[in-house]
């Protein structure tokens, strides 16, 4: 529970907030199944949507987040969720166009989105499918 505070030398109120436990993705037999899978199949792809694009990354990495399906690093490195390959390939394409696209630009703004317009051109419908899906 949070707790008001005040400050006398600033004479506002503030509060401390206990930061929420970190979710864990589960770890198994499953899990490694799909992270082989995923590194199979997730880096060739991204380097052939890198290649047709004109885009250049450091590096890839197959993760198990439990929050996104993948980023970006300013240096350069992507990571893709292993439960990307459960998607359909399409989404799977748009997930990996979206972080190359954050190669050149770091933000979700007007550039970013013209940026990813141009390299796939129904972004935002694939954005809406990919919310009907949840990373378990």
């Amino acid at each position: 529970m949070a707790r008001l505070f005040f400050n006398p030398f600033s004479g506002r109120f503030f509060t401390i907030v206990r930061r929420r436990k970190r979710r864990k993705a589960p770890v198994g037999a499953d899990v490694e199944r799909l992270r082989a899978q995923a590194k199979a199949q997730l880096p060739p792809r991204l380097a052939e949507l890198a290649a047709l694009h004109g885009f250049t990354y450091s590096g890839v990495r197959i993760k198990n987040n439990v929050s996104n399906w993948g980023s970006c690093s300013v240096r350069g490195n992507i990571n893709l969720n292993l439960r990307l390959v459960t998607l359909p390939s399409e989404l799977q394409d748009y997930v990996m166009l979206h972080e190359l696209c954050h190669l050149r630009q770091m933000n979700h703004g007007a550039k970013f989105h013209a940026l990813l317009e141009s390299v796939c051109p129904d972004h935002r419908q694939r954005e809406k499918e990919l919310r009907c899906y949840r990373i378990k």
